[in-house]
């Protein structure tokens, strides 16, 4: 079947479909144009559908530092079991426990005849390894007696997939390690098993495996951090999104926790590094998940990760912040901060202080911090968002005074606090309604911070193919911009990306007013997830790329510097014209259709010399708008690339029915 729609898809591209005489597509090449953002295509990054532990972050081991609560199965124990005849409880506080943000430790009593101990499953799926691949573990350990303990891989059969003593324990607790390599891959049914002599005691904390081998040689997923590296985005917006607030006071998403609040991990005089994951304290994550698959944040990614990754993917980092708010629509009880509280000034002083963090010296705290954490470079920080789908009068009144106090700090530091761009928050759907208005929301910013406004939008692929020109219509005289920070059509079948395409060609035809934009949410687990669709899918083994994606890359590969004026006449066709920043002409179109079409076409008013004899035309294509990717299929939807000849001026290109396609004409010297 894949080989007959290849060889479909090459006739189609081949032969003259549609009317005998094509539709006409016009170029207008003597147009000035309009100049697009730089940074239009973007990702976005929120911790939901288990997108962050579990997925993109490389940790193996899931509750590893025993602290899970009653929203999962088991609690504190969570992910572990232990062996018969050993008992296994949970420890809290001192002498043991590494620092308050992590007070629970596991204590470990093989009472059997034979060594014995505690065997843990991993996230969802569970562990997955690879044969002659490494992998790094580590614990914090203390025993009286104690000398030695067994790790090993294994299955649910005894089946032993790499194993070894871990030796120089002692009663103080200390961080030991040792390197897995297993002897064959193992996907399913793979525990970690920590095993002692009959009769001892063991205590335990901040276990960990993670694979040696990891994207750019972060704590990240190799696979998912390649995915995102394909796509070559300009920006990473993180970490949400719903979770920045949180569904109580408790909950909200805090940068300095995410570092272990900047401080050095020192246990028993020996230092460990400052921002070190036992510092950081664990979360319960807004996308609560069930008590099977909780969505517990352990902060293993944090702030300093992020920037390090949008560093590794040569793109901007787009942080986000609490505007002093729960969530009012995930919120039991909806919380606002009064503004003359202690609470909103620490708010407003932890975005003041996520500057100096990104941008300040050795000779200021925060900067010192980022120093002490292996960065003495500053990380660039162009923008900063304040708040998530918040629409509410309250809501701008925090966030003026984020504004008030961001302006009033550039004044006296410029070198630190100037030149941020701050971003207010709108609501949370298309239109209007409920007592808010997307374009008052969008229209009243005329302060020198504020130059984007986030729009938010998930609708169904008739929404989007019919509001292709949402943005012709925004007012060019306003200075604030639209930052479109989330937006997905309503699936992950074809028609939904080829809608979602379509949506695109009008947001760069308008790159005067869209300066960014990123598909949500980036990842979904293919085990459990909380919402659909999902730009990447992942599980224990491999990851994959929805047709959505597919859309997503095509643009992004394919950017434009400038927008030119194009004719396009006919039912469901898209399209638009620009050229790249190298001065080639680019083309992109969709055909939504059920049929296929042929377009003629023109250059206009250029000079035909200028144009090389011969083009580029890469196509996506289903033989039905109903088609989803999926892990047994992941190369269902690629590109495809054909040559298409240039002849004065003119060139004439096959679209098959459901299609998008990018045609690049390189300019000559």
């Amino acid at each position: 079947m894949r080989r007959f729609l290849l060889l479909l898809i090459a006739v189609m591209l081949c032969c003259p479909w549609g009317s005998a005489e094509g539709i006409p597509c016009r170029v207008d090449l003597e147009a000035e144009g309009t100049a697009v953002s730089p940074t239009l295509w973007g990702i976005f990054l929120e911790d939901i559908n288990h997108a962050a532990d579990g997925g993109l972050c490389a940790e193996l081991v899931k509750n590893g530092s025993f602290e899970y609560g009653s929203a999962a199965a088991q609690m504190n124990k969570h992910g572990w079991r232990a062996e018969p005849d050993v008992t296994f409880t949970i420890g809290e506080g001192a002498p043991f426990a590494l620092h308050p943000n992590n007070p629970h430790y596991a204590v470990i009593f093989n009472q059997s005849d034979a060594p014995a101990g505690i065997v843990g499953s991993g996230y969802l799926d569970g562990m997955a390894v690879r044969a002659g691949e490494a992998y790094n573990f580590s614990l914090f350990c203390c025993s009286g007696a104690l000398d030695r303990v067994h790790v090993s891989l294994e299955d649910t059969t005894g089946t032993v997939y790499a194993e070894t003593d871990i030796h120089g324990i002692n009663e103080e607790m200390q961080q030991l390690s040792a390197v897995l390599v297993p002897e064959a891959d193992c996907s399913r049914n793979l525990r970690l098993a920590l095993r002692i002599p009959a009769g001892y005691e063991l205590w335990v904390d901040m276990v960990s495996l993670m694979p040696a081998d990891t994207y750019a040689g972060l704590p990240v997923r190799k696979d998912l951090g390649e995915l995102l590296e394909a796509l070559h985005p300009s920006f990473l917006r993180f970490p949400g999104g719903c979770v920045i607030e949180g569904r109580s006071p408790e909950t909200m998403y805090s940068w300095k926790a995410s570092i272990g609040g900047g401080e050095m991990l020192t246990v028993k005089g020996v230092d460990y590094g400052a921002g070190h994951p036992a510092l950081r304290p664990q979360g319960q994550c807004i996308w609560q998940g069930t008590v099977a698959y909780p969505n517990y944040t352990t902060y293993r990614l944090g702030f300093y990760e992020y920037f390090c990754l949008c560093e590794a993917l040569n793109c901007l980092p787009v942080p986000v912040l609490n505007a002093g708010m729960t969530c009012p629509v995930q919120s039991p009880q909806y919380i606002v901060y009064p503004m003359s509280s202690p609470e909103f000034k620490q708010c407003v002083q932890d975005a003041l202080d996520l500057a100096e963090f990104c941008r300040g010296g050795a000779d200021t705290p925060w900067g010192a911090v980022r120093i002490a954490m292996g960065h003495p470079e500053p990380f660039p920080l162009p923008y900063l968002a304040i708040g998530n789908e918040q629409w509410q009068s309250e809501y701008f009144d925090h966030y003026l005074a984020f504004v008030e106090a961001f302006a009033g700090a550039a004044e006296e530091q410029p070198e630190i606090y100037g030149g941020i761009t701050l971003m207010v928050a709108n609501g949370p759907t298309s239109a209007s309604g409920q007592g808010w208005d997307y374009v008052d929301g969008w229209c009243p910013w005329d302060d020198p911070l504020t130059g984007l406004v986030d729009e938010h939008f998930y609708e169904p692929p008739e929404w989007f193919l019919s509001h292709t020109d949402r943005y012709d219509h925004y007012d060019r005289g306003l200075a604030a911009k639209v930052f479109l920070g989330e937006y997905a059509s309503q699936s992950n079948r074809w028609i939904s990306a080829l809608s979602e395409a379509a949506f695109m060609t009008g947001i760069e035809r308008n790159g005067d007013v869209v300066a960014m934009a990123c598909y949500a949410p980036l990842f979904g687990n293919s085990t459990h997830n909380q919402w659909a669709p999902d730009l990447i899918w992942f599980n224990n083994t491999s990851a994959w790329g929805s047709a959505n994606y597919q859309v997503q890359k095509l643009f992004m590969d394919h950017r434009v510097a400038r927008v030119l004026p194009l004719t396009l006449a006919g039912d469901g066709l898209y399209g638009s014209a620009g050229v790249a920043e190298n001065g080639d002409l680019v083309l992109k179109w969709v055909n939504a259709g059920d049929a296929p079409v042929t377009l003629e076409i023109a250059l206009d008013g250029d000079d035909p010399a200028h144009w090389a004899p011969e083009g580029t035309l890469t196509l996506l294509h289903a033989d039905s708008p109903e088609v989803v990717v999926t892990k047994d299929d992941p190369d269902l939807i690629t590109p495809e690339t054909q040559p298409v000849t240039v002849e004065n001026g003119a060139c004439a290109c096959s679209l098959p029915a459901w299609s998008v396609a990018v045609l690049v004409v390189p300019a000559l010297p």
